[in-house]
C-alpha cells in the first residue's frame, strides 16, 4: 500500500487516451509505489480529485505486462500522519518493471 496526491499529466511525453483525457500522475507521499499512472478517463469517471490524498495499491496486469494503481480510500491528513509512519517515505520503485523508462506504454495510455 502507498499513499498518493495526483495532477493530471502536462507534458508531450504523454498522449490523450481515446476520450481526450491526459493521465493523471500520482506523487508517491508515502509508501512503495511500482506505478502511479492513472489513465484521465478513469480517474474523471470515479470522481477523484487531484490534490487529495489517497490510499493506493499496484496490482500488475498479466494481459499489458504493467503494474497498475487501484484508489482503495480518501486519506485524511490524520490518518495520513498515521500511515506515513506505518509506511515509510514515500518511493516509487521501478527497478522490477521490464523496462524501466520514462516512456508510458501506449496501450496503458489508451485505456
Amino acid at each position: 500500500m502507498f499513499i498518493a496526491k495526483f495532477n493530471q499529466v502536462n507534458s508531450d511525453k504523454f498522449k490523450a487516451d481515446k476520450n481526450t483525457n491526459m493521465p493523471f500522475i500520482g506523487e508517491i507521499m508515502a509508501g512503495k509505489a511500482k506505478a502511479s499512472l492513472i489513465n484521465g478517463t478513469m480517474f474523471l469517471r470515479d470522481g477523484l480529485q487531484t490534490e487529495t490524498l489517497y490510499a493506493c495499491e499496484n496490482t500488475y496486469n498479466e494481459e499489458y505486462g504493467n503494474y497498475e494503481v487501484k484508489i482503495i480510500a480518501k486519506v485524511g491528513l490524520t490518518e495520513y500522519l498515521e500511515l506515513r509512519t506505518k509506511l515509510g517515505e514515500g518511493v516509487l520503485d521501478l527497478t522490477d518493471k521490464a523496462e524501466a523508462s520514462d516512456e508510458v506504454p501506449e496501450e496503458e495510455l489508451q485505456r
